[in-house]
Formats: C-alpha cells, sequence, structure tokens
C-alpha cells in the first residue's frame, strides 16, 4: 500500500512539473503585467511589440503585435505556454497558434467582476495561486481605501477623439467609473458631436496619449459644461489594461478636482 502511494506521489510530483510553464510568450500588456505581479516574469521569453512595462519588459524579445505577431519568433523562442488576451487577439491569431501545436491560455477579462476570476485561473496555469491570493487581497483593500466623492455626476470617456470612440457601458472603464460614484453617460462607443453636446456631460475624460489630438474635440464640446467648467481630465493608459496595475488607473481617475 505504502508502495503504492509513493508512486502515486511521484507521478503526480512528475504531472505538476510537467504542467508548469517555463516558457511563456505574452501577447498582450494586460498579461506582461500580470505576470509581473504574480512574479512569474522570469518565465516569460518574448512579449508583443505593444507590451511596455515593467521596465524589463525591453530586454524581453520582441515577437510582433497583438493582431499579427511573427509566429517564426514565437515559434523560435520554444515556448510552452502562449497566453493571448480575448479583448485584443483576434481569433485568427489563436487558431493559429492552435495550428502550429503551441499550448495557449485566453487571458479574458472583460470587467472588473471578473478580473479576480481571471487572475486566479491565470495564476493557476502558471503555477502562481499563494501569489495571487496574496495580490488580490492587497487590490481588494486597496480599493476600499480609494475615496468615491464624485455624487453622480455625469460623465464620458473618450478612449479615441477622432474618430471619437468612447468607453460604453459594458466596458471595464465604465465600472470604474460606476464604482467610484460616476455616471457614465454613453450606452454605445460612438457618438456624435451633436448627441453629446445634448447629453452635456459634467466631466470628460480622456486618454492622456491623445491629448494633442483631442484639442479640435474640446472646441467643438466648448457649450458642455464639462468644458465651461474646466472639469476635462487626461487619463493615463493605466486605466486601459485590466492588470492589476490598474488599481493606479483608478487612484488617478478618484483624484481629479471637480469644478
Amino acid at each position: 500500500m505504502r508502495l503504492i502511494v509513493a508512486l502515486l506521489m511521484i507521478i503526480f510530483s512528475s504531472l505538476s512539473a510537467f504542467a508548469e510553464p517555463k516558457r511563456i510568450v505574452s501577447l498582450a500588456p494586460s498579461v506582461t503585467e500580470t505576470l509581473y505581479y504574480l512574479k512569474a516574469f522570469d518565465k516569460l521569453v518574448g512579449v508583443s511589440n505593444y507590451c511596455n512595462w515593467p521596465e524589463q519588459t525591453k530586454e524581453k524579445v520582441k515577437v510582433g503585435g497583438m493582431v499579427n505577431p511573427s509566429y517564426e519568433i514565437i515559434l523560435s523562442l520554444k515556448p510552452d505556454l502562449v497566453i493571448i488576451s480575448k479583448e485584443v487577439t483576434p481569433k485568427e491569431v489563436y487558431e493559429k497558434l492552435i495550428s502550429l501545436g503551441l499550448n495557449v491560455h485566453v487571458y479574458a477579462p472583460t470587467s472588473l467582476e471578473d478580473f479576480f476570476y481571471e487572475v486566479k485561473r491565470l495564476a493557476r496555469v502558471v503555477g502562481k495561486e499563494k501569489e495571487a491570493e496574496k495580490l488580490l487581497k492587497d487590490f481588494k483593500e486597496e480599493l476600499k481605501a480609494i475615496k468615491r466623492d464624485f455624487k453622480g455626476k455625469k460623465a464620458l470617456f473618450f478612449i479615441w477623439p477622432e474618430p471619437i470612440v468612447l468607453a460604453g457601458e459594458k466596458s471595464h472603464i465604465s465600472d470604474v467609473m460606476k464604482f467610484l460614484g460616476i455616471v457614465n453617460l454613453s450606452k454605445s462607443s460612438s457618438l456624435n458631436i451633436e448627441e453629446i453636446i445634448k447629453l452635456n456631460p459634467d466631466i470628460i475624460f480622456i486618454g492622456y496619449g491623445h491629448r494633442a489630438r483631442s484639442e479640435k474635440l474640446i472646441v467643438k464640446l466648448k457649450d458642455t459644461d464639462a468644458v465651461r467648467r474646466g472639469n476635462v481630465f487626461y487619463i493615463s493608459e493605466r486605466i486601459y489594461r485590466l492588470s492589476p496595475k490598474i488599481i493606479e488607473g483608478i487612484k488617478e481617475m478618484a483624484s481629479v478636482k471637480i469644478n
């Protein structure tokens, strides 16, 4: 009996060791950032061209874009796991990776609510469950400490100023706005200038990277309360990515001063 138990323990340990990936390729910034927080960054051998944090990411092999990666480079890295983001990776890329015989994990958070589940799921795959437990505990505590005093102010978040792309009600940015007590006026990702003026937001958020491109937009919206009162705020890309780093973006939005 003891011999059988010992043999089973050896088999299960071997399976666990085999299952845990040692060479990972990440095809999305949110994935790379999450692996860093899970203390699995050392397993990364390749990243997408858009992965730019943490600083050490620049030392990793670049495997191309999120929608058009170089399969040749990916194969040359001999990964035992490729991680993609459901939000930004096309189905065709997923199918191609599978056809090449690669193991693929899909990181698929679309809201703040399922972010916690997806981090745990990713942690199981890369062998970092204990790290995930602490990470998410700390994340929730930081969320609780954030002040939420917008008192139902109406807002729009411009992901892109021209052509206009907004954070719709089903986006995770809309979840953040709701968490902070802000009413997202945009039901979809598209509204025209006339519709926006009619909605008359109290606050306008714009992605910081589009600050220069947004000048014409602000002029067109000069009659809205948000522009008249100076309640136009530029938020960094931290808010865009559903990784643990998003907590910094949430704090950033929470800290703006409303006139």
